[in-house]
């Protein structure tokens, strides 16, 4: 009986696979294309008021399946002219039975060259509305979609959005998936290229992950889904970023549900590499924005001569209509550059409005370490704001910073580009650089600065940045000055740095001043004027002596190129002009020294008196105009002029070693008081030379052996000759009669 039924099935079969056979050989020998293709064309324009062109017959083949095969078709917009979609080739795969009933069922679909144009009005309306609406009442479809599998290769997309004013490009398209149906699962690929105008993308994208659709729970789940894109956006070039998931749960009314989630992202910048790295094991996402216990993420700057690392926590993410907040944010940050170290913990609050497009961290507190190079860290209370706009990838807020009795604050932002540009708008109460530096305001020993004039300029700091920006000090001290009201103008761009009317004020008087350094070339330039400081008190501030005294105004204008401060100084050249005013030059009391050589000048003989620390002689007024060059500052019109004396000269101070070698040509107005005022009567209006040679600081002076002297001279040289045994025992008699000195001013190391 088992056998009678297993005959009955398979001549039951037989007979179907006949039947079936045989109607697909009818189908086959009765299809036509061209009236198929005929009536898709009715269907649409009556259906949806659009043009559908098909260029040719639609074909039907039979092995190895059941395929339509069309050729180059494309849809017009609604009502209009204009192309919405278009295809270069398609081959649809059909089942078998509908198709005899004159029903198309699509089962698989692969496109090549499709073109498709999405468009939203300023209405908010889009242009494929009508296709994806419902079936009117009582109406059917020639086709219905029930895929196996979609193929889409050499395909575009473009989305214009004429409420927002965006626009992009999907081009290479290529996807390929799984069963696409109300319960479907598989697996799905697509690659792309997207670009936009503004701002300029250039991105390659990659998506893979499996898939399950329920359309009757209404959910779909993704599993091990992986997101990568590479390319350019805007200023940053050379992005690469990839995100992960290990499962994605979406459901109708529902949040969407993130598991595993990872984010890595890396940017190439003009000094280095930019990566973030972010990790959150549960994300939630709903209408109102992202729900999350905990978020982790890395900021690292790896790059030449900066190295960076900016560590993140979050907890207690949530959103609500008013937007997302995190009730606390801990950063950790380390950043290390040639010439100081920046570490430390801060911590804050973090609220993200809905609509402002921004995240704001609106009070961040903890404390910072700033260690100089070979120094020890400097403690810094700090508080601090932030603002940082995604979609623009700016950032912005204000400091304020507490260290070593200086309060510092302001306001600071950063703007997106191929290195990023930092602004600032900084106040100081007070500031000491050699507190900073860990550094005590000592004198330098002859053989530290030697090393320091041989050693390279270190200028690899100014490489890569873009800052702008201004600074003010209230009072400052730097290298031993005390410096006030100190305002500096910033800019730092492709390796140079400029300060352009920068202004302080120091010792009574004013600087205002135009820096400019070149990294690149090693070129310096600066241009500057001083007006009515106090010299003595500054010079002594700056090496520990009064070289000299007075009140200045100092004009400069030089440049030089060179990679040590030597040859910066070798190379030096420009202008300068220096005026003097109640000035005291000390080394030296011209009017004891004319009384030593009274009995030199008229015979022509040379002398020298050394530098004394204990003498000194007042000039009323001094003025000199220099040229520099290669380092040497050459005057041809010194001038000093009150008192008891008149000087003119010229000669050269040579900067690099620090020397002077000039001739002085000093005229005596004043014969002054003492016993042997007499004699020196006779030189009164006569020019006397004066060589001063040696080190800036500490000449000695000599006087210079003539050819020939006027009548005078030679006169007054033979009464001091006639008069020496009278007026030398006098003078060691009564040494008290010699003219007083002025005090002597404090001496110091040479720097």
């Amino acid at each position: 009986m088992r056998l009678n039924y297993l005959r009955i099935l398979a001549f039951a079969l037989g007979g179907l696979s006949t039947v079936i056979a045989a109607g697909a050989l009818y189908l086959y020998a009765t299809f036509d294309g061209l009236r198929l293709a005929t009536e898709l064309s009715q269907f649409v324009r009556q259906r949806y008021q659009r043009v559908l062109r098909i260029d040719g017959p639609v074909e039907l083949s039979m092995f190895p399946r059941l395929v339509l095969r069309l050729p180059a078709a494309s849809l017009s917009a609604r009502n209009g002219n204009s192309e919405f979609m278009a295809v270069e080739q398609a081959s649809v795969g059909v089942r078998l039975m509908p198709l005899l009933a004159r029903r198309v069922v699509v089962d698989e679909l692969e496109l090549d060259g499709l073109r498709l144009a999405l468009l939203r009005d300023r209405n908010g309306r889009l242009n494929a509305d009508d296709l994806l609406s419902g079936n009117k009442d009582g109406e059917t479809t020639p086709v219905d979609m029930d895929l196996d599998a979609l193929q889409v290769r050499h395909s575009t997309l473009t989305w214009n959005d004429e409420a927002a004013g965006r626009q992009l490009a999907l081009s290479d398209i290529a996807l390929e998936s799984g069963r696409i149906d109300r319960n479907a699962e598989g697996h799905l690929t697509l690659s792309a290229r997207l670009t936009r105008a503004a701002p300029t993308t250039d991105l390659q994208l990659d998506i893979e992950t499996d898939y399950r659709l329920d359309q009757e729970a209404g959910t779909f789940r993704l599993r091990q889904l992986r997101a990568a894109a590479r390319g350019d956006v805007g200023s940053l070039e050379a992005l690469t970023g990839e995100f992960s998931a290990t499962e994605v749960l979406g459901s109708d009314g529902q949040a969407l549900q993130l598991q595993g989630g990872s984010l890595q992202a890396r940017i190439r910048m003009a000094d280095g590499n930019l990566s973030l790295k972010g990790a959150s094991p549960r994300l939630q996402i709903d209408a109102q924005g992202p729900r999350m216990e905990q978020l982790d993420a890395t900021l690292l700057l790896d790059g030449s001569p900066r190295i960076g690392k900016l560590q993140l926590h979050a907890g207690g993410v949530t959103a609500d209509a008013a937007g997302i907040e995190v009730k606390k944010v801990e950063a950790d940050i380390d950043l290390r550059t040639p010439a100081v170290q920046l570490s430390g913990k801060l911590a804050g609050p973090l609220r993200w409005p809905a609509g402002s497009g921004g995240v704001e961290l609106p009070a961040l507190a903890g404390a910072l370490d700033l260690t100089p190079a070979g120094q020890a860290p400097q403690r810094i209370d700090t508080k601090a704001s932030l603002r940082f706009d995604p979609a623009r990838g700016n950032a912005s807020g204000g400091l304020s910073l507490h260290g070593d009795g200086s309060h510092i604050q302001g306001k600071w932002s950063v703007t997106p580009g191929g290195s990023p540009k930092l602004g600032f708008d900084l106040d100081v109460d007070r500031f000491d650089l050699a507190m900073l530096a860990g550094q005590k305001p000592t004198g330098r020993s002859r053989n530290s600065a030697t090393e320091s004039t041989s050693s390279p300029f270190d200028l690899s700091a100014l490489k890569g940045l873009d800052i702008e920006g201004t600074l003010r000090i209230d009072q400052l001290k730097a290298a031993g000055l005390h410096l006030e009201k100190l305002r500096l103008p910033l800019r730092i761009r492709d390796g140079q740095l400029t300060s352009s009317g920068h202004a302080v004020s120091l010792y009574g008087g004013n600087l205002d001043g135009s820096l400019r350094i070149d990294a690149a070339n090693r070129q310096m330039s600066y241009r500057g004027y001083l007006q009515g400081a106090s010299l003595g008190p500054l010079l002594r501030d700056l090496h520990g002596s009064e070289s000299l005294s007075g009140t200045t105004n100092f004009f400069v204008d030089v440049a030089a190129t060179g990679d040590t401060p030597a040859g910066f100084l070798d190379d030096l050249h420009g202008q300068a002009r220096l005026r003097i005013r109640n000035s005291t030059v000390p080394g030296i009391d011209v009017g004891m020294a004319f009384r030593e050589w009274r009995h030199l000048i008229g015979t022509r003989q040379g002398a020298q008196r050394h530098f004394n620390d204990k003498e000194s002689t007042a000039i009323g007024e001094l003025t000199a105009s220099f040229q520099v060059d290669k380092g040497v500052a050459t005057t041809k019109d010194l001038l000093a002029k009150g008192g008891m004396l008149k000087v003119t000269g010229e000669g050269q101070i040579d900067l690099r070693r620090q020397a002077i070698d000039g001739l002085s040509y000093v005229t005596l107005l004043v014969v002054p008081v003492g016993p042997d005022s007499g004699p020196l009567a006779n030189l009164r209006g006569i020019t006397v030379p004066i060589r001063i040679k040696g080190p800036v600081r500490r000449p000695d002076w000599h006087l210079e052996p003539v050819a020939a002297l006027p009548a005078a001279v030679a006169s007054a040289g033979r009464k001091v000759i006639q008069q020496l045994p009278r007026l030398i025992p006098a003078a060691r008699a009564k040494p008290a009669d010699k003219a007083p000195s002025a005090p002597a001013p404090g001496t110091g190391n040479p720097e």
